[in-house]
């Protein structure tokens, strides 16, 4: 199949069923072709929103390519008469997990009916990664107006748990990437305390409270994001109520890559959609499943991102990308809710969205190894 033809294939399969609606994928929200998105080792338990299937499995097309059918064919090898559409690289989908064998060879069943050769594709298991819940008495406990919050996590580089602040002290151990720490105090001199030790604070990343915008009431809900630390907090007016790692959008300011900064409302939510970038031409084509997703912005949206596990540092071409465990939990504490049976909301002027507040610069090096 010609370039073009392939393309053009792709693209009526990757909107067969899609929402018609704009996506952070329209402006390049996705992986680059070939990108290897790095996973955790098991399944996220629980189920989802009414509607859609669990998240405990994801899956990629392999780097050579997949074929997906309207019916599973009764042998290897065929396509057209049978509604074979070729993929490359770059497309992840949800399976329904349905799945068939047929001809010796096992398919499984993707959210837009079409069928897949188990062979063909590469099985991710979501990020088992989950934000805090935070005490509900965390203001009153820690004092004085816009205290800090008291927890932290590893961020990417090699992070050690210190026996004593005191210069040259020994590591007593080594701490992963995304590890959760309580902090017991405050930082001082580039050392901060916690539960069993102390962390240098260039090895942590810390959520901040903010000050609740105008626009909110006392008692409101609503969402604030951090782009320098690449976090999430969760309000009900004052209080601190959640607050998790995020990756954001990778772009400078203005750019079609980046997360915008500024106050908006969750516009539309949607439990599935499908994102792509396959209006443009000289690009890698790919699509994606989308979870749990809600759009703030012109093509920007909170969703879960289960092809990854890469949280706390920006890596998405837009979107706030969020662990499925923390979408999930977003999903239902924002506004507008999904009526009961459905799948989808939108926002209205007499029941408007939850507010969601970008601020902040993204770090100054984002590491390597991006969506």
């Amino acid at each position: 199949m010609s370039r073009s033809l392939q393309r053009s294939a792709a693209f009526a399969l990757a909107t067969a069923l899609a929402a018609v609606l704009p996506a952070c994928s329209r402006r390049g929200n996705g992986p680059a072709a070939g990108a290897a998105p790095r996973t955790a080792e098991a399944p996220l338990p629980g189920a989802v929103v009414s509607g859609a299937p669990g998240l405990d499995d994801y899956v990629l097309v392999s780097p050579r390519g997949a074929t997906a059918f309207e019916t599973p064919p009764s042998r290897p090898g065929l396509t057209g008469a049978t509604g074979g559409v070729r993929l490359s690289r770059g497309f992840g989908f949800q399976p329904t997990g349905e799945t068939r064998t047929v001809g010796g060879r096992r398919y499984l069943r993707i959210l837009d009916g079409r069928w897949l050769a188990e062979a063909e594709v590469t099985h991710v298991r979501p990020s088992r990664f989950a934000g805090v819940h935070l005490d509900a008495h965390l203001a009153e406990r820690l004092g004085p107006t816009q205290p800090p919050l008291d927890v932290a996590w590893t961020n990417g580089s090699e992070a050690h748990l210190l026996a004593s602040p005191e210069p040259g002290a020994a590591p007593r151990s080594a701490l992963p990437r995304g590890f959760r720490l309580t902090l017991t105090g405050a930082c001082h001199d580039g050392l901060c305390p916690v539960t069993s030790g102390w962390v240098r604070a260039s090895e942590l990343i810390r959520p901040a409270r903010a000050p609740r915008p105008g626009a909110v009431g006392p008692r409101e809900r609503w969402i604030d994001v951090d782009l320098s630390s690449q976090t999430l907090v969760a309000y009900e007016g004052d209080t601190p109520v959640f607050t998790t790692l995020v990756a954001t959008g990778i772009g400078a300011p203005g750019s079609p890559l980046a997360t915008p900064v500024g106050v908006f409302r969750v516009r539309s939510k949607h439990a599935f959609v499908r994102m792509d970038n396959l209006e443009h031409t000289g690009v890698e084509p790919y699509a994606y499943d989308v979870p749990l997703t809600q759009y703030f912005s012109e093509g920007k949206a909170l969703h879960a991102a289960p092809w990854h596990d890469r949280l706390g540092r920006p890596r998405s071409h837009g979107c706030i990308n969020l662990s499925p465990a923390d979408a999930r939990w977003l999903f239902d504490f924002t506004s507008p809710s999904l009526p009961p049976g459905q799948t989808e909301s939108a926002a209205t002027p007499t029941r408007p969205g939850t507010l969601v507040r970008v601020r902040g610069q993204l770090p100054a090096a984002p590491p390597p190894g991006l969506l």
